[in-house]
């Protein structure tokens, strides 16, 4: 007898090995179903619900993309230039190096 997976039978189940592996998964059954099941082994570990409407969070970050947008826009960057991703990464990378951890994290 083969054994049948139980998103075979309930689509709206997913295990969290497989949204561990890829959280678009997830988000995916969240468009099609309002609450999804993640389990782990055969219980259930959590419900994923979808979100009702816009948080003022994500207002404000839709805001500031926006924003963003429109002064890259305005100020396209100059040959030579470090843009601000570049700029935000190096930063991040200063940030983790023991110097800097020692320095400002006593």
């Amino acid at each position: 007898m083969q054994t049948q997976h139980i998103s075979d039978v309930i689509p709206n189940v997913i295990s969290i090995t497989q949204v561990r592996k890829d959280i678009d998964a997830l988000t995916d059954l969240l468009e099609k179903y309002p609450e999804v099941k993640v389990l782990r082994g055969q219980s259930i570990l959590f419900n994923a619900v979808r979100p009702v409407g816009e948080t003022p969070k994500s207002q404000k970050r839709k805001a500031a993309v926006e924003f963003f947008q429109t002064v890259a826009k305005k100020y396209p960057l100059k040959k030579g230039e470090l843009s601000a991703t570049a700029w935000l990464i190096r930063e991040r990378d200063r940030m983790r190096t023991k110097e800097y951890y020692e320095e400002h994290n006593r």
